[in-house]
């Protein structure tokens, strides 16, 4: 879709609406396991996984994810490789996470974790970027994030940027599993609204001084263009709606980028 379609009311609407820094974000994946099926994921090994759809047992009118059976390197793993090739290298692996006591007994391990891999079909490299226990957390202790075992729904946004810059990463898939060790049992731990985004940052791909080989703009109308023709491209590939398009047209026209 070229940005030229979008309805010019719209857009004035928001050009008259926003003089705020953009807050688009580019969403690489998402499932609200509200689907009814878990055809965005895979198991390892051509093997079935075990993830299964449950209704929330906090909120009837929910459905949520869970695994009717404990694993080790990963269990349940988003279905394709997500590129992060051109893509502004800034990464968040957002997420609801609930551990709830099965017979109201507490086990002395809920057992959930979620982080991503370059090979679910392998054993190494895994980067788990969140768990019950942080021992086995195994990224720098900026990026690891411990999860509230407490019988409430946790919401967790884990900026993983530095896992992707440190070891070059340029692809990987989203793992999810109920931990076997440390008496884990199956069925005691709840994920939903898995999403993975990058936020978008304009500065980093059209910089409000001047072109990226070089110089300085010639007038606003050039940077203006220079935003639109990017945004054209992160569109047409699905990476940015044409809701988040307007408002990243709309913040580049009310800068003061290329005015003299």
């Amino acid at each position: 879709m070229k940005l030229k379609s979008f309805a010019l009311p719209g857009l004035m609407l928001t050009l008259l609406a926003l003089a705020t820094p953009v807050r688009a974000q580019f969403r690489l994946f998402a499932d609200n396991i509200e689907s009814g099926n878990l055809n965005q994921w895979i198991g390892k090994l051509g093997l079935p996984h075990h993830g299964q759809i449950v209704t929330d047992p906090l909120n009837a009118a929910n459905h949520v994810l869970t695994f009717t059976d404990v694993n080790a390197a990963g269990d349940i793993f988003s279905a394709s490789p997500i590129s992060v090739d051109g893509v502004p290298r800034h990464f968040i692996l957002s997420f609801d996470f609930l551990a709830l006591p099965i017979g109201g007994v507490a086990p002395s391990e809920y057992g959930g974790f979620a982080g991503i891999t370059t090979d679910p079909d392998g054993v190494l490299p895994h980067y788990w970027l969140a768990g019950t226990y942080q021992a086995a957390i195994y990224v720098p202790a900026s990026v690891a994030t411990v999860l509230a075992a407490d019988g409430l729904w946790h919401h967790y946004d884990v900026d993983f940027t530095e896992v992707v810059m440190a070891n070059s990463l340029t692809t990987f898939q989203i793992m999810l599993e109920d931990w076997y060790d440390r008496g884990s049992i199956p069925g005691d731990v709840y994920f939903d609204n898995v999403r993975l985004t990058a936020p978008l940052d304009l500065e980093q791909v059209v910089p409000c001084a001047g072109p990226r080989s070089g110089g300085t703009w010639r007038n606003h109308g050039q940077y203006v263009s220079a935003v639109v023709e990017v945004v054209e491209g992160y569109v047409e590939s699905g990476l940015l709606t044409g809701r988040e398009a307007e408002r990243v047209i709309a913040t580049t026209a009310l800068s003061g980028c290329g005015r003299k």
